[in-house]
């Protein structure tokens, strides 16, 4: 009766590590998982929104459209995994670059827009969130220090 018992306790210690062994290998693969979706979700959206800026930007910037504004909303996911993020953008000479930020994450994430000459960033951003929608206002105007039609673009 004493070997039976003590081939129960030894049994029961490679048991309990291979239960625990399972454990951390998966949430270590359902962590991964969620890191990828994320990733594809915010590529998404980055990839949406450049597509609409450059677009936008090219129409505005043909010789035929006049002097004039528009806005378009572009139908960025209202949080990713559950968290509000915020999207910069900054130029510097034609490139445009976007930031997606998460407040209180650790976690960001760049995409570039090729935009073509005489191109003005609205510095600003927008917090998506649930109330508030994603707007790119885009204006065509006569700048008389430049001498030249510009393209104006910001979030709206």
């Amino acid at each position: 009766m004493a070997s039976v018992v003590t081939e129960h306790v030894i049994l029961l210690i490679p048991v309990f590590f291979v239960m625990m062994i399972f454990a951390l290998v998966a949430n270590a693969v359902v962590a991964n998982y969620a890191t990828q979706q994320r990733a594809i979700i915010i590529e998404g959206a980055e990839n949406q929104l450049t597509t609409t800026i450059s677009q936008l930007y090219y129409t505005m910037s043909q010789s035929d459209i006049q002097n004039t504004i528009v806005t378009k909303t572009v139908p960025l996911p209202e949080n990713i995994d559950g968290q509000d993020y915020t999207v910069n953008g900054t130029l510097v000479g034609s490139v445009l670059t976007l930031t997606f930020s998460f407040p209180g994450i650790p976690l960001s994430d760049n995409t570039v827009v090729n935009l073509g000459p005489r191109v003005e960033w609205v510095s600003s951003s927008f917090f998506l969130s649930t109330n508030e929608k994603s707007v790119i206002k885009v204006e065509k105007y006569y700048n008389p220090a430049v001498g030249d039609v510009m393209v104006k673009l910001g979030f709206g």
